[in-house]
């Protein structure tokens, strides 16, 4: 009996209308533009590729830009570049969110990943906060967490409080949250009031069930590319260091409530699960938040779309739940 090969573009029936008429889309152009990409090696190959997917998430965004027409600030947070982003509507900011963009940890800029942050300024009203870490290779694990913690130690040190500031981070950027929430908690740093994690990327090994299970039906993510750019942002002994890897953490001495949205469709679905039970069996409070045929990071990927809505609606809930923009009695 032959085997079919997985067609990892399928789309399921139970989906939204509006959901499976955006991944047509989607799918119509991955397939289009499948490439056999050799692993960039030297810096002037990462650097074209850079460019190119630069060019391409510009046009990307551009409607989306133009529809909401939010306000893009170029800041500085303890020297780390950032924007500052707040929606194009009246009435004073609630909170504040510190967003650390994906891209495999190896591509993006906070400028190519502005759906993310403008489209959380806009369903919350919050204060958004992109800030452009050192991409690996040029940087690992241990310098891009401290990125993190030096703009977040700036905000503390503007006058923010951290019961009134989240982390926000989606992919490659999930992971780089949660890491860097272990390790300024280590550090004696106050943590701040919640995590939302999109699709987040937790185990650098690609250990979880689904890397595997799930890695022919991923219409997003390719396995061994995945792979290739998980190596980039720690080396094979640092892998499973809880600040690169936190699947692997211990969370019994603390940490910030966390919601996690992610899809049935995604290779690194177990990133996210293994994530959930490991703050969950340490005595922390998680949410794990999954959506029926919804592929990686769906929430930007597919705006719009009911279950977009569905998540955005939840994730502002949770927000609003956690984050305090008004100083205690």
């Amino acid at each position: 009996m032959s085997k079919e090969t997985p067609d990892r573009f399928w789309i399921a029936d139970t989906i939204s209308p509006e959901a499976r008429a955006k991944m047509e889309a989607l799918v119509s152009y991955a397939r289009a533009y499948q490439t056999n990409e050799m692993p960039a090696v030297t810096s002037e190959d990462w650097q074209a590729r850079r460019q190119v997917r630069e060019q391409m998430m510009e046009l990307f965004n551009a409607p989306m830009l133009e529809r909401l027409k939010p306000s893009i600030e170029d800041v500085e947070l303890g020297g780390i570049p950032a924007l500052k982003v707040t929606r194009n509507k009246p009435g004073p900011s609630k909170s504040t969110i510190l967003y650390v963009h994906g891209g495999g940890f190896t591509y993006l800029s906070a400028r190519s990943s502005l759906k993310s942050a403008v489209l959380m300024a806009e369903a919350t009203g919050d204060t958004v906060y992109s800030i452009d870490y050192t991409l690996a290779p040029e940087a690992k694990w241990d310098e891009i967490t401290m990125q993190v913690i030096t703009a977040y130690q700036a905000l503390l040190n503007e006058g923010y409080r951290a019961d009134e500031i989240g982390f926000f981070g989606d992919s490659a950027g999930g992971s780089i949250v949660a890491g860097s929430t272990l390790r300024l908690r280590d550090m004696g740093i106050p943590m701040p009031a919640a995590l939302l994690l999109h699709s987040p990327s937790t185990d650098l090994t690609g250990a979880g069930d689904t890397f595997t299970t799930l890695a022919f039906f991923d219409p997003g993510l390719e396995k061994e590319d995945t792979l290739y750019r998980l190596s980039q942002y720690a080396g094979s002994d640092d892998r499973k260091n809880p600040y690169a890897s936190p699947a692997y953490g211990d969370f019994r001495t603390g940490f910030p409530p966390t919601l996690i949205q992610t899809g049935t469709r995604e290779m690194l679905l177990s990133d996210s699960v293994r994530l959930y039970q490991a703050i969950e069996r340490d005595g922390g409070d998680a949410v794990l938040d999954i959506y029926e045929g919804m592929p990686h990071v769906f929430p930007s990927l597919l705006d719009g779309t009911p279950e977009s809505d569905a998540a955005y609606s939840r994730a502002t809930k949770f927000w609003h739940e956690y984050l305090k923009p008004e100083p205690p009695a």
